[in-house]
């Protein structure tokens, strides 16, 4: 199988699904091509290697600290700019399978040349919801201009998919039901997984302090204001004083992040921006439970990626979401490797720590509940094996 990879930014040097999706499969001897966007330096001309995997890099400006509008700009250029890079260096070459994911939306007129130039099956891995999620979190109001505009790409990368993948049961029903027009026979369950990597050494037991790990992006999405507003109640709580908890990420909220702390001068709460990786993964496997936390105000059910971190490692898993995942199944029922609570709720966040604190003597087994979970569900072959049925038809 020929497969075509669509990226607006990627690295090799990050350690994402996407990396080990991609190759996983070039591992099964299919053979793999990915166009990505790229800000780093130095990166080579033209059409080249990774291992065993082709390469195309859109070449794009560093964006840090740029302004909305150059921002916006780079956002409206790269689908123009990676339609001619793909012209220029792919034009001749043969596909099976085109995959991409979203966010973002705005690669549907690339994907719509690729799909009617190389006349291959489209595969969209349906990670973000957009617009509507920015309407969830009031960076977008609904029914204006700029709504308007990327409803319609949005709709345009749904007709342009032969299928779309949807990271739960919960999106697909969502997807269909805010979307009629969509046939249904296109539309299945494509969950988010990673290579499975050896278990790795954990401390034996938990003692009186209960460490909680939380990294990743820390983002509007993420609903830190809560999350926080629940760790400083912690505190002042006399069975949760023991508790201790580590944030490890960077993204819009830090500065949020930082003053609070230091406004309710927070001892039981440490905040660090990044780490290397190799320290990264040695405090998550100190951790005794790993937080995935996402904003109340979500109508649509996302599904953090950020969950199978912890699963990797065996660590149990505190998800504060909104009503509408269904991530809460997973958690409880399914993999039941942890605890649910709604975000927004501070006093059920109050009792879902002091049940964790009662049940600290269980966390260990439930920790290894989410392993095995992820060893036969999302474990990458999985995503794989989805991919080839794709083509297979």
């Amino acid at each position: 199988m020929r497969l075509l990879f669509l990226f607006q930014t990627f690295s090799f040097k990050k350690s994402t699904i996407y990396l080990d999706l991609i190759n996983e499969a070039a591992e099964r001897g299919h053979k793999v091509t990915v166009v990505a966007g790229s800000t780093e330096k130095d990166l080579p001309d033209g059409k080249h290697k990774e291992g065993e995997i082709d390469v195309v890099y859109l070449k794009l400006p560093d964006q840090f600290g740029a302004g909305k509008i150059k921002k916006g700009l780079i956002q409206v250029a790269i689908p123009f700019l990676m339609k001619a890079l793909i012209k220029d260096e792919l034009w001749d070459d043969k596909f099976d399978l085109i995959v991409y994911p979203t966010p973002p939306v705005t690669l549907a007129p690339v994907v719509e040349k690729c799909r009617k130039h190389f006349k291959c099956i489209t595969y969209l891995m349906l990670k973000d919801i957009f617009p509507q999620n920015a309407v969830d979190l009031e960076m977008m109001g609904e029914g204006g201009i700029t709504y308007r505009y990327f409803k319609g790409i949005e709709k345009r990368l749904y007709a342009a998919s032969d299928i779309i993948g949807c990271m739960s049961e919960a999106n697909v029903r969502y997807l269909l039901s805010k979307e009629p027009w969509i046939d249904p026979k296109k539309v299945e369950y494509f969950p988010n997984t990673v290579k499975v990597k050896a278990l790795p050494e954990k401390k034996d037991g938990v003692s009186d302090e209960i460490s909680f790990f939380f990294g990743g992006n820390m983002g509007k999405p993420q609903g830190i204001d809560f999350l926080l507003e629940g760790i400083a109640r912690a505190e002042k709580t006399d069975e949760l004083k023991g508790m201790r908890f580590s944030f490890i990420g960077d993204g819009s909220e830090s500065g949020v992040i930082e003053e609070f702390i230091k406004t309710r001068n927070l001892k039981n709460l440490t905040y660090e921006h990044s780490l290397l990786r190799d320290e990264y993964e040695e405090r998550l496997k100190k951790a005794d439970i790993g937080i995935v936390s996402l904003s109340d105000r979500f109508t649509i059910p996302n599904y953090p990626s950020r969950v199978l971190s912890y699963m990797q490692t065996a660590t149990p898993v505190l998800a504060v979401t909104d009503k509408n995942t269904d991530i809460k199944e997973l958690i409880t029922e399914e993999a039941g490797c942890g605890f649910w609570t709604p975000s927004g709720d501070i006093d059920g966040f109050t009792d879902t720590l002091k049940e964790i604190a009662s049940k600290k003597d269980e966390l260990k087994d439930m920790g290894m509940r989410g392993r095995k979970y992820l060893e036969r569900y999302f474990n990458v072959s999985v995503s794989v094996d989805i991919l080839e049925r794709a083509y297979r038809g």
